[in-house]
């Protein structure tokens, strides 16, 4: 592995339906747990949905909504943004996918994305959300998230409060997140289902 200082410049840019085969693991190392419980239903995976909904526009999972950090030509790090009048739209689209994917299976999939949506809510007015923040395995601690978490924010210099959820067994994005000057605003917890997927913090930054 190289060192750092002989790493070639991150180029970060919007998402193309043509990454779906590299983005799409790295979508779901954002929060496997989560993705495992809404969406494996039967022979179905988290990954079949996750690859239908990404090459298609207007839903949650859409490469329109996507942003990747590439390296040498390879794609290592993804991150999406939304907004709440947006995101109301998107869920919508969401929904549409599930249905057409999953049909008679698809109220199941549904209730356990509402489950979660207690866990992971959808994003509060007036802030921009971050989310599926995730580096390659073997490109992680080289800046790549802290590259990505920045570009965005400064894409949208209109918005002064930067949201994202995460994982309190996830202790070094905590940690990074703490260090770019997001604060924790709530933790929250999945009373009743325990142990389907682990309690976040929901995190502020403000600009």
């Amino acid at each position: 592995m190289r060192s750092k200082e002989n790493l070639p410049t991150v180029i970060i840019r919007n998402a193309k339906i043509e990454d779906v085969s590299q983005i799409i693991p790295l979508i779901h190392s954002s929060g496997p747990v989560a993705w495992n419980f809404v969406f494996q239903e039967g022979n179905i995976t988290p990954f079949d949905f996750l690859n239908r909904a990404y090459v298609r526009r207007r839903n949650t999972i859409s490469y329109t909504n996507h942003f990747v950090a590439e390296l040498d030509g390879a794609v290592v790090g993804s991150i999406l943004s939304y907004t709440q009048p947006s995101f109301l739209a998107l869920t919508a689209g969401t929904a549409l996918q599930i249905i057409s994917l999953y049909k008679w299976n698809a109220a199941k999939v549904m209730a356990r994305g509402l489950k979660t949506e207690t866990i992971i809510q959808p994003p509060k007015s007036k802030r921009l959300y971050l989310g599926h923040i995730a580096v390659s395995v073997s490109h992680r601690n080289q800046g790549i998230a802290k590259q990505l978490i920045e570009h965005m924010i400064q894409f949208n210099k209109e918005y002064k409060t930067i949201a994202l959820d995460v994982s309190t067994e996830n202790p070094n994005a905590i940690a990074l997140y703490q260090k770019l000057g997001f604060v924790i605003q709530e933790t929250r917890y999945p009373l009743g289902w325990e142990g389907k997927i682990p309690s976040h913090h929901y995190m502020e930054k403000t600009i």
